[in-house]
């Protein structure tokens, strides 16, 4: 295809009702299937799971339980579910302007914005509107049933009224309904009466793959809010790293870059907190951590330089390069050679 045709934007797939899924943003699916469950985690009905396709791919689906509330979105730190509704109401915010908002249950004057279920906007977004509003209100409308609606957490900790109090002004009005799901992404009825069903929204092209998108947002109004998200760190064991390189190949953000000189870089500010390159150190040199720091750090300290036995180029840690100077040997000849050593010891004693 011409680069003049090819197309700058991609639609979303439905996955839950009031919501779509981006494969490609998923961590959970190709080209990248490492292992996340946050959003079917964060579910209170439970309603959410991966299920495999013919052709090798992974699609995320919702049984008849899911009522929409949404609370897999914020969950989901890469925002591989995004929600037509609350990308219009961040579209749409005039900055200096009041805002109400309340969930489809709030019973309240004509000035009331509605979602679906205010527990589809994460602490990043809630942070965004409070400084989008500033200096005038902004405002959240609960029914007076809220923690016992349906939509509520299972468990008793609910973190999201917590970050919606410190970020809102948070009124508790009268519930004038009870809690009804939301319309599902295609109804057969309403393409009998002509309601055209839910479009799914647009993704740009360029903005398909994962990215900390929740952290970049968050960081995007610290100034304002004066108070800095808690970000991911990692450490590294410089004793026990090899230099392969391994948990900077399945960084799926490029949060860990390996240069062509063998630096390992750590960028705090792209990182998703999944733990994929601590799980992928075969040598367990990698542990995370957390930090109030946005600076890239550099991990470790190495060289590039060709293997003696060989001949493939490695990263050499420099207390490698020093001790072998004129035979620098890569970890997996090093690898091989200690197996051959203890297999020639236990033949031969």
């Amino acid at each position: 295809m011409p680069h003049s045709a090819t197309p700058s934007h991609s639609t979303a797939m439905h996955a839950i009702p009031g919501a779509a899924w981006v494969a490609s943003r998923c961590l959970q699916a190709p080209p990248h299937p490492l292992s996340c469950t946050r959003c079917l985690d964060a579910c209170p009905a439970e309603a959410l799971a991966f299920h495999e396709n013919a052709n090798g791919g992974v699609s995320l689906l919702a049984s008849d339980a899911c009522h929409g509330c949404g609370q897999c979105l914020p969950a989901c730190p890469s925002e591989a579910l995004v929600s037509a509704e609350v990308d219009a109401l961040i579209a749409t915010q005039a900055p200096g302007q009041p805002l109400r908002l309340g969930c489809h249950r709030s019973a309240s004057d004509s000035d009331l914005r509605r979602l679906h279920c205010l527990r589809i906007l994460g602490s990043d977004t809630l942070a965004w509107l409070a400084t989008r509003t500033a200096p005038e209100a902004f405002s959240l409308c609960l029914p007076s049933d809220c923690r016992d609606c349906t939509a509520a957490p299972q468990h008793a900790e609910d973190t999201w009224r917590h970050d919606a109090e410190a970020l809102a002004t948070v009124h508790i009005v009268p519930a004038r309904a009870s809690y009804r799901p939301a319309r599902a992404g295609v109804s057969r009825r309403d393409l009998l009466r002509g309601r055209p069903s839910p479009r799914p929204p647009d993704i740009a092209c360029d903005d398909m793959a994962p990215k900390a998108r929740r952290l970049q947002r968050w960081l995007a109004v610290t100034e304002t809010l004066g108070e800095a998200p808690v970000l991911p760190a990692i450490s590294l064991n410089a004793d026990a790293c090899q230099a392969h390189g391994v948990c900077a190949r399945v960084c799926p953000t490029q949060a860990l870059q390996e240069t062509p000189a063998g630096e390992l870089n750590f960028d705090p500010q792209a990182c998703l907190d999944c733990g994929h390159c601590v799980a992928a150190c075969p040598e367990g040199a990698l542990a995370p951590g957390n930090s109030d720091s946005t600076t890239a750090v550099t991990l470790r300290q190495a060289q590039r330089v060709d293997c003696f036995l060989c001949g493939r180029p490695f990263a050499a840690r420099k207390s490698d390069a020093e001790e072998h100077e004129n035979t620098p040997i890569c970890p997996a000849c090093r690898r091989e050679s200690a197996l051959m050593q203890e297999s020639f010891d236990g033949l031969f004693g």
